[in-house]
């Protein structure tokens, strides 16, 4: 019995051995790193792909190199950039490029900056950005709800179906099978003002949008990415 239970020992020793030979070649971010919110991480550009509403860059940290997806940007090859946090996902296929990626990490964006949220001076997008912003003021849709008062009384909601509406102010598309939808109506509390939207349908920047889904608190995708509120499966009311 003894000797069977070595032998096995042995064989699984030799599986995990030429499983990882498999992967030489190929170096990952590590996991405690993409869970990681708050550190800053330093990269190098080896190689920029355009995917459309994405960019894919390959990128050297210290040695260990890996694809990392972001939104589109113009990043120079050869260039140092900064980022905080990420999402490490396995086996991605990007319909744009026609590519599976083995993995990859999905961030927010990137920045020539170590600290973040800094913003170059004299960029003429900030002001107009921020004018948009404070020019939004959607009317609360019928049987629907601000978010000010949503957010107020969030756990009154949870795993309620709700009806929300507001503009369309970012979108991600084709993560994890689902597009990515933030809006804003103008309300806000305590700071928040943006809700994000899991949904199968296609909008763009700028549009007003009714939708109507489960809201969700707390959800945790791994990796450290972690919604505190989230309506999941939107459906477009017209």
């Amino acid at each position: 019995m003894k000797y069977q239970i070595k032998l096995l020992a042995v064989i699984f020793s030799v599986l995990v051995v030429f499983s990882c030979k498999e992967k030489e070649g190929y170096s990952k971010i590590e996991k405690k790193k993409t869970q990681s919110t708050s550190s800053v991480q330093k990269i190098i550009v080896n190689e920029f792909l355009d995917g459309g509403s994405y960019a894919y860059i390959h990128v050297n940290e210290s040695g260990n190199k890996y694809w990392m997806a972001i939104p589109s940007m113009n990043v120079k090859v050869g260039e140092t950039y900064y980022y905080n946090g990420g999402m490490l996902m396995k086996d991605f296929e990007s319909k744009q490029l026609k590519r599976t990626f083995d993995f990859i990490t999905f961030v927010e964006g990137i920045r020539i900056t170590k600290q973040p949220n800094v913003i170059k001076e004299g960029n003429p997008h900030v002001k107009a950005d921020k004018v948009v912003e404070e020019m939004i003021k959607i009317e609360t849709p019928k049987n629907g709800i601000s978010f000010e008062t949503l957010f107020k009384n969030k756990e009154s909601y949870v795993n309620t179906s709700i009806i929300v509406k507001g503009k369309v102010v970012k979108v991600n598309n084709g993560i994890m099978e689902k597009n990515w939808v933030h809006i804003n109506d103008g309300t806000q509390f305590e700071g928040k003002k943006s809700l994000t939207i899991t949904t199968l349908e296609i909008v763009k920047v700028g549009d007003i949008v009714t939708f109507k889904g489960l809201l969700i608190l707390d959800k945790d995708f791994g990796q450290g990415y972690v919604y505190d509120i989230l309506v999941e499966d939107g459906e477009l009311i017209k």
